[in-house]
């Protein structure tokens, strides 16, 4: 999850915008390691998806794995759409 520090304040991306807020700090320099933080974070998370995925050979997963939204970057960004999103569209 991308996240943007603005003064004090940590707030979640949204395309260019601001979106939001995550949290405040007393300081900038306390904000910066709450972003840095959060960050470090995101790529534990990261690395949990990607070992999971790894160590699933599911057809249902696999149904998606060349898909070009299939990324982890992709699947962790809430703006951008899952890859399976379309086939639940057709079903709906």
């Amino acid at each position: 999850m991308p996240y943007k520090r603005k003064g004090k304040c940590v707030y979640k991306k949204k395309g260019k915008e601001l979106g939001e807020k995550v949290g405040c700090s007393t300081s900038i320099d306390k904000a910066k390691k709450y972003l840095k933080a959060l960050y470090a974070n995101a790529n534990e998370s990261i690395e949990e998806v990607n070992e999971y995925f790894k160590n699933n050979q599911d057809s249902d997963y696999l149904k998606y794995d060349d898909h070009p939204l299939s990324s982890v970057d992709n699947l962790m960004d809430d703006d951008v759409p899952a890859p399976w999103d379309e086939e639940y569209k057709r079903k709906e």
